[in-house]
């Protein structure tokens, strides 16, 4: 897991690459715990300081910035997340472009209030999520059409074929 972490942030540039499950999925779960984490502190920061303030002291307003702070600059974690994701569609065999295509038709269905666009937004997300989720090579072993990968620049991975 923590090799899978430190690959996610040495590769934060690479898109000409890809990345295997593995090297998806820890970094994601690893997020999403730090974020988590981060939250709840300032979930319990941000009721102290109500009632802090709310008793007539000024106590825990400082805490309450410097986790806004962290988060904000954990938030970097995006950067590297973009490569990983671009990484990991390339490896199931499609195009990194296929998620610029996902992200926009999500934003774009998402964008209105209508409930059937947000239902189709939905479906557009789980299809994505599907994709993520596909084995190494999924789509040219199905004989589907596939991206060039003639230039690919080779980086390292959790890839027992090292």
């Amino acid at each position: 897991m923590f090799e899978a972490y430190k690959y996610y942030w040495e590769n934060a540039f690479k898109y000409r690459a890809t990345s295997t499950r593995a090297d998806f999925w820890w970094p994601v779960l690893v997020n999403f715990i730090i974020f988590v984490i981060l939250y709840f502190l300032l979930a319990i920061a941000g009721f102290a300081s109500v009632t802090s303030i709310m008793n007539g002291y000024n106590r825990g307003v400082g805490f309450l910035i410097f986790l806004l702070f962290v988060i904000a600059v954990f938030a970097i974690a995006i950067i590297p997340g973009i490569a990983i994701c671009v990484r990991r569609v390339r490896d199931t065999g499609l195009t990194g472009w296929t998620v610029l295509v996902f992200w926009l038709l999500s934003l774009i269905f998402t964008s209105n209030d209508s409930a059937a666009m947000e239902t189709i937004s939905s479906v557009i997300d789980i299809i994505f999520l599907v994709i993520l989720c596909l084995p190494t090579g999924y789509v040219n072993k199905q004989g589907w059409w596939s991206a060039n990968y003639d230039n690919d620049v080779k980086v390292l991975s959790l890839r027992n074929n090292n």
